[in-house]
């Protein structure tokens, strides 16, 4: 189960690099953009804050995982177990809240077509293409691989709207492992507190990561969205 888990998160950070590699496009042809296309700025920094909005989905599903931490003294061990019940109940809440959102995170993706679309003409990965041209891009290799990456954003062969429904399972997943590791049959016993909290900082180490890596696309898109502005 941690493999899955663990293999989860690989396809979710690659969907963060997937984000990345657009906004480098962007932030490398900004002031050719505002130079020779004005008219479209605005689209493109709805576009890119569509982007940022996914990431924060991201980093806001890991933080459910990440925030939590036993205390595994003997004379905590009987408190603990309710407070991990108590937590476990209120992530279960939030892990619906946020897949509740996932739609939204769809509708962005149409968002992004959208402006695409206005942006290029076409909302296809030849159209797509033509936005990187209009950046300044002069290099048909690059400009065709990042126009098909923008494509299959937009159309969600590899959306980020798929990566935040990724991080999603690998959430419950671990969460629902960490409870089972507690006892079974719905019983919890305050002797496993040591092999889940084991196995609460084994899977910490991959969704801490994923956290990381988001926060830090967070604030390279943010202040994108403000050059842009």
């Amino acid at each position: 189960m941690i493999k899955d888990v663990s293999d989860g998160l690989k396809l979710v950070k690659d969907g963060i690099d997937s984000i990345k590699t657009i906004v480098d496009a962007v932030q490398s042809g900004r002031a050719y953009l505002a130079a020779t296309h004005p008219e479209v700025q605005m689209d493109l920094r709805l576009l890119v804050e569509e982007l940022r909005k996914s990431l924060l989905f991201i980093k806001r599903a890991s933080a459910v995982l990440t925030n939590f931490r036993f205390a595994v003294s003997d004379d905590v061990q009987g408190l603990e177990l309710t407070r991990f019940n108590n937590y476990y109940i209120q992530s279960k809440m939030e892990a619906q809240h946020l897949e509740d959102h996932i739609d939204d995170l769809r509708t962005h993706c149409g968002k992004i077509r959208d402006h695409s679309q206005r942006i290029a003409g076409e909302a296809t990965a030849t159209g797509f293409k033509k936005i990187f041209s209009l950046l300044g891009l002069n290099s048909p290799k690059r400009e065709e691989e990042l126009g098909q990456q923008l494509d299959k954003l937009a159309y969600e062969d590899f959306a980020v709207a798929n990566s935040a429904a990724k991080m999603l399972d690998c959430l419950v997943t671990a969460l629902k492992d960490i409870q089972n590791s507690l006892g079974v049959a719905g019983s919890m016993h305050s002797e496993n507190i040591p092999k889940a909290a084991a196995l609460l900082a084994e899977y910490g180490a991959g969704f801490e990561m994923t956290e990381e890596k988001a926060f830090e696309a967070v604030k390279y898109v943010r202040e994108l969205v403000e050059d842009l502005q």
